[in-house]
C-alpha cells in the first residue's frame, strides 16, 4: 500500500511539474544565483564547476547557460553540465541543412526527453512565486502517551495558495531503531485540492492516509468532499473552517479493513507574528466510528530567506481507543526547514 501511495504522489508531482515547465522555460536565472556563478568563475574553474552542479539541482541547463554566457563562461558551463561544445556559428551541419525543419522537431523532442528530470526542479523554482511554495524538513520527534520515544523525521510539503484554486500535499515520515529493532515506522500523507466558490466559500476534495506498524491499527485513511468558509482573508492573518463528509477506512491487525461513514470538521489558522516569526494552528475533528480529534500547533522562525527553524506540537485524542491503549498522544517535533 505504501509503495502505491508513493508512486501516486510522484506521478502527481510529475504531472504538476509538466504543467509548469513551459511557463518556466523562458525565465532568467535569479540575480543572486547569477552572482554566485560569476564569483565562483573568478575564483577558479573547479569552484565554478561546483557552483554549476549546485545550481543545476533547482534550475535548468538553459537558464544556467544563458547566465554563464553573459559573463563569458558559456563553454565552461557546458563542460560542467556534461553538454557538447556549442557548434561554430559560421558552419551549418550538413545533416541539418538537408533535413531542415524535420530535424528541428526531432531535436526538440530529444531535448524534451533529456531535460525531463529538470521538470520537478522547475516546479521547485516556481515555489518562489507568489502562489507556489514548498518545504523540506529534517528533525527529531519526541512522543509521549501510548509510546515514549525519540525518532528521526523527514517531511515534504508542496502547496499552491488559494487563488481561484489551491493545492496542498504533505508527506511526513518517522523512523527509529532501538537495539537493531524497529521502534517507529510511521508514514502520513495528506492531499487537498480546493477551488473558490465566491468571495468567502470554497469547495474541495481531501484525502488522508496514515500507516503505523506499531500502533493499534496497521493503517487508516479518509476520503471526503466538502465546503470551506474563509473567516479571515488578510495575508498576515488567515482563518478557514471546513466541513467534509466522506468515508473512513481502518485496517486493524486480524480484523481486516473496516469502512464507515465519517464527518471531518477542520479549522486552519495562520498568523504572521513578526517579520521572521509565524504561527499556525490546524484542528481536525473526525466524527464517526472510532471518532478522534487532532490539534497541531506550529511555530516557524526564519533564519534566512530559505532556511528556518520549526517547532511543532500535536495532540491526538481517540474517543474510543482499543483495549490497552490510552486516549491521548502528544508529539513534539524540532526540525530545520529548507523552503523552495
Amino acid at each position: 500500500m505504501r509503495s502505491v501511495l508513493l508512486t501516486r504522489a510522484c506521478a502527481g508531482a510529475l504531472a504538476l511539474s509538466l504543467g509548469t515547465a513551459t511557463a518556466l522555460a523562458d525565465e532568467p536565472l535569479p540575480e543572486a544565483l547569477s552572482g554566485l556563478l560569476q564569483a565562483a568563475a573568478q575564483d577558479s574553474p573547479q569552484r565554478f564547476a561546483q557552483a554549476v552542479s549546485l545550481v543545476s539541482l533547482t534550475h535548468t541547463p538553459e537558464q544556467i547557460l544563458a547566465a554563464s554566457e553573459a559573463f563569458g563562461q558559456g563553454e565552461a558551463a557546458r563542460a560542467a553540465l556534461g553538454m557538447d561544445p556549442a557548434p561554430d556559428e559560421d558552419e551549418e551541419p550538413a545533416e541539418l541543412a538537408e533535413t531542415g525543419a524535420e530535424d528541428d522537431e526531432d531535436y526538440s523532442l530529444i531535448n524534451g526527453v533529456v531535460t525531463a528530470p529538470w521538470w520537478l526542479a522547475r516546479l521547485a523554482a516556481a515555489g518562489q512565486s507568489d502562489l507556489w511554495n514548498g518545504r523540506v524538513s529534517l528533525g527529531v520527534r519526541f512522543d509521549s502517551g501510548n509510546t515514549s520515544r525519540e525518532d528521526y523525521t523527514l517531511g515534504v510539503q508542496v502547496r499552491r495558495e488559494l487563488a481561484q484554486w489551491g493545492f496542498r500535499a504533505d508527506i511526513d515520515y518517522a523512523y527509529s531503531e532501538v537495539n537493531n529493532v524497529v521502534g517507529r515506522d510511521n508514514l502520513r500523507t495528506r492531499l487537498r485540492g480546493e477551488r473558490e466558490a465566491g468571495e468567502r466559500f470554497t469547495y474541495f476534495a481531501a484525502g488522508d492516509y496514515e500507516q503505523d506498524r506499531l500502533s493499534s491499527f496497521d493503517w487508516t485513511g479518509f476520503l471526503g468532499l466538502g465546503v470551506g468558509y474563509r473567516v479571515l482573508t488578510n495575508p498576515a492573518r488567515t482563518w478557514i473552517v471546513r466541513i467534509s463528509p466522506g468515508a473512513r477506512f481502518v485496517g486493524e491487525p486480524g480484523n481486516g479493513t473496516q469502512t464507515n461513514g465519517a464527518l471531518d470538521l477542520g479549522s486552519d489558522i495562520a498568523l504572521q507574528l513578526t517579520e521572521t516569526l509565524s504561527f499556525t494552528s490546524e484542528s481536525s475533528l473526525l466524527l464517526g466510528e472510532n471518532s478522534r480529534a487532532d490539534q497541531l500547533f506550529g511555530l516557524n522562525s526564519a533564519l534566512s530567506d530559505l532556511w528556518s527553524l520549526r517547532l511543532q506540537y500535536r495532540y491526538r485524542h481517540e474517543f474510543d481507543p482499543n483495549p490497552g491503549f490510552l486516549r491521548g498522544d502528544t508529539r513534539t517535533d524540532i526540525s530545520i526547514v529548507r523552503e523552495f
